[in-house]
């Protein structure tokens, strides 16, 4: 508990812990690289996002200079293991968890596919504009009718000369009006779920983000409609064959990074309560010296502590090849569960000022619930850790 900040007050000067990693010193876990990745993150979405991100957030828009100002990071050439990339997604969601998931799309999920499932020749042509941010990505998936029953969608694939027509629909995709798509698709004539890269400016694409959404509010996700798109052969990931050996393991990779952007909602609700109640005075003393208001901030502050050792544990598994899908489910489910209780605290504490979006709390609120469903909903993560657990399956 090294680094203390200080309120001066008509009572008594108030000391109070900034940082939720130096509690039970979190810091000493992580290498020089990884604290150098903390750090520069940490110091562009203080300087470059955090002024203007909630402008972007209640206007639904996407804040294309704040991601303008990212790309001379050069980030995503940085963040090559799941905690360097981790602590990415956490630092950017302490200011916005909207933007911790449009990186998460661009750095992970998007070039992963690739990465794992394509060709030399895909990478060649997609893989360094990507990682530069020259061009934006989304990963599609989910459909209308088709949310955790993925492996049942309906959007088809049907093999013409020299490509693929492809015809369907997809919804929430995030970053779905951008430059590129991973699609899957089920193949009409062998009826396997096949990934395709598709550009969103050719004939028959179209997409439209989803208006009136209260959560993720700069993310642009959207209702995508494909009408008889002509997807050359080329732009085919021969790699991705079916279902298991395509979207379980690009899902299996993406679901490492999930938790650690839960992490950033905690560490934001904790950093904007703790100056919060150390600010605020009633009855004539600060509130941060009231019983409920230290028990509430201690469960939050305990929290976080716990989340991070458990991914910080699955990460570095996962980076060697060591943690099994069940354990990544379990974990993202617990620690996106405990991130609601989190946000509900830390908005409890605020009182009324908690429902302004310059008090983040609020935000995390509905951001939260997001994450709870996302990648997997809390449910589906537990049966699948539960059918790791006890060898037997309670869905489908």
């Amino acid at each position: 508990m090294q680094r203390l900040n200080q309120v001066a007050g008509q009572f008594k000067e108030v000391k109070f812990l900034a940082d939720p990693l130096e509690y039970l010193r979190l810091y000493d876990m992580l290498d020089n690289e990884e604290k150098e990745i903390c750090q520069a993150v940490r110091k562009f979405a203080q300087e470059k996002a955090a002024p203007t991100i909630n402008k972007y957030v209640e206007a639904a828009e996407f804040p294309t200079e704040i991601v303008e100002a990212l790309k001379p990071l050069k980030l995503i050439h940085k963040t090559n293991t799941y905690v360097k990339t981790g602590l990415a997604y956490l630092e950017l969601a302490k200011v916005d968890a909207g933007l911790s998931t449009f990186y998460l799309l661009i750095s992970s999920l998007v070039p992963h596919s690739i990465e794992t499932f394509g060709s030399e020749e895909q990478k060649k042509k997609y893989l360094t504009r990507i990682k530069d941010m020259d061009i934006l990505g989304g990963w599609a998936l989910t459909e209308k009718e088709y949310g955790s029953d993925a492996s049942s969608i309906q959007t088809t694939v049907k093999k013409v000369q020299g490509g693929y027509l492809l015809n369907g629909n997809k919804r929430w995709i995030g970053n779905g009006n951008k430059d590129i798509l991973v699609v899957w698709a089920r193949n009409s004539e062998n009826q396997n779920i096949e990934g395709f890269i598709v550009e969103n400016k050719w004939a028959g694409v179209h997409a439209e983000p989803i208006k009136h959404k209260l959560a993720l509010r700069i993310v642009q996700n959207c209702q995508i409609t494909f009408k008889d798109v002509f997807v050359p052969d080329e732009n085919k990931m021969p790699k991705a064959k079916d279902f298991q050996n395509g979207v379980t393991q690009a899902l299996q990779h993406s679901r490492v990074g999930v938790p650690w952007i839960a992490l950033g909602i905690q560490a934001g609700v904790y950093e904007n309560v703790v100056k919060f109640v150390t600010r605020r005075k009633q009855f004539g003393k600060h509130i941060a010296g009231f019983q409920l208001q230290q028990e509430r901030l201690t469960r939050i502050l305990t929290t976080f502590q716990a989340s991070f050792l458990m991914v910080l544990q699955v990460s570095r598994m996962a980076q060697e090849k060591k943690a099994s899908l069940g354990q990544i489910a379990a974990v993202k489910a617990w620690v996106s569960d405990k991130t609601r209780e989190v946000a509900r605290l830390g908005r409890e504490m605020m009182g009324g000022d908690g429902i302004l979006v310059e008090n983040y709390c609020i935000k995390a609120m509905t951001d939260a619930e997001v994450v709870y469903t996302y990648e997997g909903s809390y449910d589906i993560n537990s049966l699948i850790a539960g059918r790791e657990i006890t060898g037997l399956a309670a869905f489908k």
